[in-house]
């Protein structure tokens, strides 16, 4: 885990800020006092080693001593998730985000449990997506993409991959990045969106044993990191 990171949007030459959540971590839970240094990150492949210089409760100031931007590429591991329960997509999008994902696509699947996510709903991703960042040493914070049909899935550039856990399914293979893996609900894709998977994409197993809704998307985002050569594990 990196030490004392922390995201700040706006990373310039000379300064930055920190407010709210970001300023709650730094002074409360990880006690930065005025003098030390800890990294920043914006989510956009920039990595800045700065030196907290003032603090008090509504922003911290820091001195930024050196700044590097890694470049950045194409998104490569792409989930569809359809709508669930905010305690299993909090989950899927803090594990996904630490195994490498660059994009989650949430859509409302026919036979899902919830049609849409709120705007606090959202925003909890968000954030989770943002401390899962800071944890795993990623750079760039993963988009996330509300769908209102099922349909606009296809349209993404990106191999087609979806779970299908009935007999005779091919086992996992290396796709052609980048790749789009769609999961289903806990009671399984319609037999509107089988045909329309079958149309645009290929069914893969994922496992001998049949996985929950929050479980199969994970299980993709490591076999995907693991083949694009993004695993060191």
């Amino acid at each position: 885990m990196p030490f004392d990171r922390f995201y700040c949007e706006n990373l310039r030459d000379s300064t930055a800020s920190l407010e709210g959540a970001e300023l709650h971590h730094l002074a409360h839970v990880m006690r930065v006092r005025v003098g030390d240094e800890v990294e920043l990150v914006d989510g956009r492949g920039a990595l800045a080693l700065a030196k907290l210089t003032s603090l008090d409760k509504k922003r911290a100031e820091l001195e930024i001593e050196t700044l590097s931007r890694e470049k950045s590429s194409p998104p490569q591991i792409l989930l569809a998730i359809p709508y669930l329960r905010p305690s299993k997509l909090e989950w899927i999008v803090e594990k996904g985000t630490e195994l490498g994902a660059d994009t989650f696509c949430f859509y409302p699947a026919d036979l899902g449990e919830k049609q849409n996510l709120s705007p606090h709903q959202f925003e909890r991703l968000r954030t989770l997506s943002i401390s899962a960042m800071k944890q795993s040493g990623r750079l760039f914070l993963p988009h996330l993409e509300l769908m209102s049909r099922f349909s606009e899935l296809f349209a993404k550039e990106a191999t087609a991959l979806y779970g299908d856990p009935r007999s005779g399914a091919q086992k996992f293979q290396t796709p052609r990045f980048p790749a789009l893996f769609i999961s289903g609900p806990e009671s399984g894709f319609s037999d509107e969106e089988y045909a329309a998977l079958q149309k645009n994409g290929v069914g893969v197993s994922l496992n001998p044993h049949t996985l929950r809704a929050e479980t199969a998307p994970i299980a993709a985002a490591a076999l995907l990191a693991w083949a694009s050569g993004l695993s060191s594990c």
